[in-house]
């Protein structure tokens, strides 16, 4: 049956990573696995890779991210604009108390709350560890 399995985010720091999307975006870890191989290395285009995987859930979405110990690559630039750029959207009951919280932590420079284009639905962004934009959404009343 087709259907969405999971996202994958490759990231600098995975301890950094799992902290910022278990306790800031509410995530859950479901898993965690080293992998090497040729198997992988023949997958990913990539001889040598050595790789620290972490599974995250929310809900029915699971986000994977990987820190490569060997092998890696350098830095993207991350920016709206930029082609390829992911972002993730976090539904939340309440935007305004999830945005006190996110300010109240001290590390993050939230964007303001926005009304999206006069609709009801709101939403502010910060970026995680390695600069991925993350939005926090909540939907206008009777919208979802």
């Amino acid at each position: 049956m087709p259907g969405l399995n999971h996202v994958g985010l490759t990231v600098g720091d995975l301890e950094r990573s799992i902290e910022f999307y278990r306790d800031t975006v509410g995530m859950k870890l479901s898993g965690r696995v080293r992998l090497q191989g040729e198997w992988f290395d023949v997958l990913t285009h990539n001889r040598g890779a050595d790789i620290d995987v972490a599974m995250l859930e929310l809900g029915e979405f699971t986000l994977q991210l990987v820190q490569y110990l060997a092998a890696g690559g350098g830095v993207l630039p991350l920016a709206h604009n930029q082609i390829g750029n992911p972002h993730l959207c976090i539904d939340v009951e309440d935007v305004e108390t999830k945005h006190r919280a996110v300010v109240a932590t001290g590390r993050f420079e939230p964007t303001p709350i926005v009304d999206i284009m006069g609709s009801g639905t709101r939403s502010f962004y910060i970026a995680d560890p390695d600069g991925v934009p993350v939005e926090f959404l909540q939907r206008a009343p009777g919208r979802g």
